[in-house]
């Protein structure tokens, strides 16, 4: 006798710019994880000269990449594929989107990559600029540091699987595991010490899940 099908999946891979996202995505790929459709913003505004090359300005590719972006993961969501998507988290939409997310059913699993500074966004940042990649002012680079990081524990509410990697040294790695099933802590892995950024969003997240 054949269980419930298994729901489809949502991967969500968060953090402020310059974080390490891309590189935490392409280490699940070479591991072997099943992703689905795969959503990428900057990927999708890489591509503008072919799909809108009306655009002339850079804002303007930026908005329409945007919005792609959120066309495409509504398109899944609607028909219930399991997809992934990288973003930096800095607006409180993207709570929304997973409330949608679970109300359709789905599994999320979020995988939060950080620093334990914004300077050090900044920085690799300006690097991946120096290499040819996209830039990012460095106003919004620190404002959405601290944006994420605030939205971090609500984010973490709505998953049924977080993971937190810390990415301030040479090699990324994971600092937190937090499983939930039918919206109780089932499991809650942690390695010491923590980092600053992580230490604060456990400890917010703890307190949100002690309220009635």
């Amino acid at each position: 006798m054949s269980g419930d099908p298994a729901p489809p999946v949502l991967t969500i891979f968060a953090g402020p710019n310059g974080s390490g996202k891309t590189t935490l995505r392409n280490q699940f790929v070479a591991d072997g994880y099943d992703l689905g459709d795969y959503i990428n913003a900057d990927d999708i505004q890489a591509s503008w000269h072919t799909l809108a090359p009306e655009l002339s300005s850079r804002r303007e590719r930026e908005m329409w990449a945007f919005h792609e972006a959120e066309r495409q993961r509504r398109a899944c969501l609607t028909g219930g594929r399991d997809f992934s998507f990288e973003t930096v988290f800095s607006h409180e939409s993207k709570l929304d989107f997973m409330r949608d997310a679970r109300t359709a059913g789905y599994f999320i699993r979020l995988l939060f990559v950080a620093t334990d500074s914004p300077r050090l966004n900044v920085a690799r940042v300006a690097k991946r600029v120096k290499d040819g990649g996209h830039d990012i002012e460095t106003d919004k680079v620190v404002n959405r540091y601290r944006r994420t990081l605030t939205l971090l524990p609500q984010a973490m509410e709505l998953a049924d699987h977080s993971v937190l990697f810390d990415n301030s040294r040479a090699t990324m790695h994971a600092v937190a595991t937090i499983k939930l099933a039918e919206d109780r802590l089932t499991s809650f892995g942690i390695q010491h010490p923590l980092p600053s950024w992580a230490e604060t969003a456990l400890s917010q997240y703890k307190a949100r899940q002690a309220k009635p």
